[in-house]
């Protein structure tokens, strides 16, 4: 589809940059036009990256409720507290539009945060294999995070 969103981006800089920028005669607007510019290459590297991102954080999260629906499973304290927690996880599609995907992340992140929280203080081997299952998502969504905090235009 034409024009792509780097495109747009692209259209916006150069605007600035050509027709904005010039007739600009405060330093202070200067700067704050430099700052736009700045985060339009924030927002156009982003767009590369995000949404992959995304649909992997997504089936990060689905691992996360297989091993929930596992421990659940294997009965014990941690069957009791997952109990009333919905652990379906939902049609994993392999690059749904933006909304959807942004939809179904709050969803999945909801269900992984109710897990959290209805989690016992007693904890078996099952209980603490899906701890652990829990802490590695947390880790790895961190790195995942970071990639995009990382983005810095030159």
């Amino acid at each position: 589809m034409r024009p792509t969103t780097t495109e747009i981006v692209e259209g916006l800089q150069y605007n600035l940059r050509a027709d904005l920028i010039p007739e600009l005669q405060s330093p202070w607007a200067k700067r704050i036009a430099g700052n736009m510019l700045w985060a339009l290459e924030h927002l156009k590297q982003r767009l590369e990256e995000e949404h992959a991102l995304a649909v992997e954080e997504n089936a990060d999260l689905r691992g996360v409720l297989a091993a929930a629906t596992a421990a659940r499973g294997e009965g014990g304290a941690l069957a009791g507290a997952l109990a009333s927690i919905d652990l379906m996880p939902g049609e994993a599609r392999e690059w749904p539009p933006a909304e959807e995907l942004t939809a179904e992340n709050a969803r999945l992140r909801a269900v992984v945060d109710a897990i959290v929280e209805a989690f016992p203080a007693e904890r078996d081997a099952a209980a603490e294999a899906l701890w652990r299952e829990i802490l590695g998502y947390i880790a790895r969504q961190t790195e995942r995070d970071g990639a995009l905090i990382e983005i810095n235009p030159g």
